[in-house]
């Protein structure tokens, strides 16, 4: 099958070594779940934000095999509905998921005859935005760039040179506004510079330029510093006395681990996960702080907002009520990549029915698990 030739042959070629895989927090899964290892990179790979080239194999395997339906469904549909609509350069939406389903999609298909116009169309799309985007003040507003960034870590080696020098000035003016005005961020401690450098890690691996990166790796320090607070609860938890708050917070440091995991090594990722502030306390801290009110909410209850220092949370909808876990299973989606342990609390919250074809990130982030 011609459309299936090239990650199949991909797949036969990498060799999987599988080990079993312990959670980086020290715990002990009680399903001890295997991830596989490859090193390195290979002329038909380049490093990106989203995937390995073990995880890359696997779509490859899911493809070629009885999951095939699964990845059309979570990528190729979306990507194919995606190729007749023009850019939106008003407001990101969803734009940021067509077209990290886009690239997905070309990545998955170059053996194809259809491969160029997926590639095409992801060069369009960000030509647009570099075009006319103007980093805002928002970093929450800003976020929905994220996955429009994912995208282009995907393709960009692959773009014609021209039109990555100009992509690229895009990302170095939104990182270059970032630093100049980090104050304006670094003073909240809060979400806001948690999404900061969420946003400077992915443009720094990207352009592989040492400043940016410099700058993001001190900045991690002293957010660290700032935003875990003692007993694993976060700045965001205390300020806005809401699980939705602290999950939302710990988001944005899951999609950096990742980061760091598939541009410097597995082992970079644990280390930065497992780094302690000045009070000796880490990410995974945070996670054990908030699993009673995760894993057994009708013993653990928590009424969301009632001690907010942010007087508009008294007009949620979710003000004074219970907190509800299922509201926070998209934060799960992102941390499973670092925490295996995420796979049995999403069985719990979710239900043990569950696959790792549930959605796009979800299957993304466990990639190179054997589930």
């Amino acid at each position: 099958m011609k459309n299936l030739s090239y990650l199949a042959a991909l797949t036969l070629a990498i060799c999987f070594t599988s080990c079993k895989k312990e959670s980086p927090t020290g715990k002990v899964t009680p399903a001890m779940i295997t991830k596989t290892q490859a090193a390195g990179d290979t002329a038909i790979f380049s490093r990106n934000l989203v995937f390995s080239i073990t995880g890359l194999t696997k779509i490859g395997a899911d493809l070629t095999g009885v999951n095939q339906g699964q990845v059309q469904r979570l990528i190729s549909n979306t990507a194919y509905a995606a190729l007749t609509k023009t850019t939106n350069t008003t407001t990101v939406g969803s734009q940021g998921t067509e077209l990290k389903s886009i690239a997905l999609q070309w990545a998955i298909s170059p053996g194809r005859d259809t491969a160029a116009k997926y590639l095409d169309k992801a060069k369009t799309n960000l030509l647009a935005w570099a075009a006319v985007n103007t980093p805002s003040s928002s970093t929450p507003t800003e976020a929905a760039f994220i996955e429009i960034f994912e995208a282009y870590s995907i393709v960009r080696a692959n773009i014609p040179a021209v039109n990555k020098t100009t992509i690229d000035a895009w990302l170095k003016k939104t990182a270059t506004y970032y630093i100049t005005n980090a104050a304006n961020y670094t003073n909240r401690k809060n979400n806001w510079e948690t999404i900061r450098l969420n946003l400077l890690y992915d443009i720094g691996y990207i352009l592989n330029d040492a400043t940016i990166l410099n700058h993001v790796r001190n900045a991690y320090n002293t957010q660290l510093n700032v935003n875990l607070f003692a007993g694993g609860k976060t700045e965001d938890y205390v300020n806005r006395d809401a699980f939705a708050y602290h999950a939302y917070n710990l988001y944005f440091y899951a999609r950096i681990l990742r980061a760091v995991s598939l541009y410097e090594g597995q082992t970079a990722g644990n280390n930065l996960l497992n780094k302690a502030n000045n009070i000796n306390i880490t990410i995974p801290n945070t996670i054990t702080f908030w699993e009673p009110y995760m894993l057994d909410p009708a013993n653990n209850i928590h009424l969301e907002f009632v001690n907010t220092g942010y007087a508009p949370d008294k007009s949620r909808s979710d003000y004074n009520k219970p907190y509800n876990p299922s509201s926070t299973v998209y934060v799960l989606d992102q941390l499973v990549y670092s925490f295996p342990e995420v796979v049995n609390y999403e069985e719990i919250i979710v239900g043990s029915n569950t696959t790792r074809f549930r959605n796009l990130e979800y299957y993304l982030n466990t990639l190179e698990y054997n589930l």
